[in-house]
């Protein structure tokens, strides 16, 4: 361990070289003018040598994880930085794995974890000549990582995400970012964890690695929910994937015996209701008018003459379930409230996000990634879903969402958003409030200078995509869409986007 010592453990960066997380003072001392600028000492953030510094503290924990605690390291819903790579940031790898031991006083099993640290040999071998070359060949490994997010653009979507969820009177909420090539610029879940300088995560919980606080969800990547009507921008991408004349079939909606509006559909005991919201029957309609009135009783028939192999092969593309556990005869026992993002269907804001991408990007979906140095591991190419032409026709059609449907709230924001909004029933709550979308709608300004990583494949950005999440925060065009035109109004003040 004693050779372990030897090597400072690396930092992991922003995209533009702020750190978010180091054991140099260095690095914060030669970034100390931007950490300024963004609210943050150095010396605060960082009172002791030879620790884990985290400047921005929670905000950015559920993409770093914290290495002082581990808390919460064991969880499968999470993508921790610090975890996940920590071989590189280490600068050797240690060979970590479980294993079960003997405990010669009481015979029972335990699980620790074994280390070999047999590459360090050279360390102490060589301990006295610094500049032995396999001594180099150690010390001299890339040991950084650097991250996708805008920690100036993160600290402004964490803010408006909040004020978001304070208005609505809620607690929780997410927001994803991502550039035109995929590139996560913000995550965001609220509320965050506590996480005070020279300290760590505080457990709530019986131990430090099973955390059950909900501080420390992933939301925006990992909190599942049914997606409510921002969904339906997967059933029309699925009906035009089969038969783009489907766009042309008129469905109607007219007033239930109970007063709402919506539709009786024959073999089916359960109405499908519009929101309570929707006061006037939406007469017949084709796709385009149904997207911007936000009609559930239209994708509910489309859904049955879509079909389900249909709808699940389209939702299969986008990585995103129709069932819990998704099944052909689960799905079709509730196609027609799983077309308009109920019945059973569940997906994150990043996967949200990742659909408006694919939508204002021509087609393709972006696997997205968060990691933009040689290290990354999420290298797939975009995922052809839809035509050029049908995501142009789809993108127009979210334009007018904005414009003149239920995203009005977003109209005058500067640049031009397209988007869809969704309002998810939960049971026995006040709805989930959803907005999705991306901006600028129409042509992509050219990409502002300074926006890619040196040395990397990090994308220019001429465009963003976006997904808005308030839990419980009732009809996405007033709780959420607000929070977007937040969003891409930060995003144009930092040239992020034109």
């Amino acid at each position: 361990m004693a050779a372990a010592q030897q090597i400072v453990r690396g930092t992991v960066t922003d995209r533009n070289g702020i750190p978010l997380a180091t054991s140099r003072i260095a690095d914060l001392q030669a970034q100390a003018k931007a950490l300024t600028e963004l609210g943050v000492s150095p010396a605060d953030v960082c009172p002791a040598s030879a620790t884990r510094c985290y400047p921005f503290a929670g905000l950015t924990y559920h993409l770093l994880g914290d290495w002082r605690t581990h808390v919460n390291w064991a969880a499968a819903n999470t993508s921790f930085i610090e975890r996940d790579y920590d071989s590189r940031l280490r600068g050797y790898d240690d060979h970590a794995r479980v294993v079960e031991v003997l405990d010669p006083l009481t015979g029972r099993k335990t699980k620790e974890i074994r280390r070999d640290l047999i590459e360090l040999v050279p360390l102490l071998r060589h301990r006295n000549d610094p500049n032995h070359e396999q001594v180099r060949r150690i010390l001299d490994r890339p040991r950084d990582v650097r991250l996708a997010l805008d920690i100036r653009f993160q600290l402004k979507v964490a803010a408006a995400l909040k004020a978001g969820v304070e208005r609505a009177g809620q607690k929780e909420g997410a927001a994803v970012v991502l550039s035109q090539a995929g590139d996560l610029l913000a995550s965001v879940s609220y509320p965050w964890p506590v996480m005070p300088p020279g300290l760590g995560v505080k457990p709530v919980g019986d131990t430090a690695r099973d955390d059950p606080d909900s501080r420390l969800l992933d939301r925006a990547r990992y909190g599942m929910y049914p997606p409510g009507s921002s969904f339906k921008l997967v059933t029309a991408a699925a009906a035009l994937r089969k038969d783009p004349s489907l766009a042309q079939e008129s469905f109607t909606c007219e007033r239930l015996r109970d007063g709402r509006v919506g539709k009786q559909l024959p073999g089916w005991t359960r109405p499908i209701r519009d929101d309570e919201a929707d006061t006037s029957p939406h007469g017949t309609l084709a796709m385009e008018r149904a997207l911007i009135v936000s009609c559930n009783a239209y994708f509910a028939q489309l859904g049955l003459r879509l079909g389900a192999p249909a709808l699940q092969e389209t939702a299969a593309l986008l990585e995103i379930s129709l069932g819990q556990p998704e099944s052909a005869k689960q799905v079709r026992d509730t196609l027609p409230f799983a077309a308009y993002g109920q019945g059973q269907v569940l997906a994150t804001p990043f996967k949200m996000a990742r659909v408006a991408a694919m939508i204002g990007g021509g087609g393709a979906m972006p696997q997205g990634r968060w990691v933009i140095d040689e290290t990354n591991r999420r290298t797939d190419a975009p995922r052809p879903v839809l035509g050029p032409a049908q995501a142009r026709e789809l993108a127009a059609t979210m334009r007018r969402v904005v414009v003149e449907g239920t995203g009005r709230s977003v109209k005058g924001i500067e640049p031009a958003i397209a988007g869809k909004t969704g309002t998810a029933e939960v049971q026995d709550e006040p709805s989930h409030s959803w907005f999705v979308g991306f901006a600028p709608f129409g042509p992509a300004a050219p990409a502002p200078a300074g926006n890619s990583a040196p040395g990397t494949q990090a994308d220019p950005t001429t465009r963003i995509s976006f997904a808005v999440l308030i839990e419980h925060g009732g009809y996405g065009g007033s709780a959420a869409a607000p929070v977007a035109g937040d969003i891409v109004t930060a995003a144009r003040s930092l040239r992020i986007i034109q």
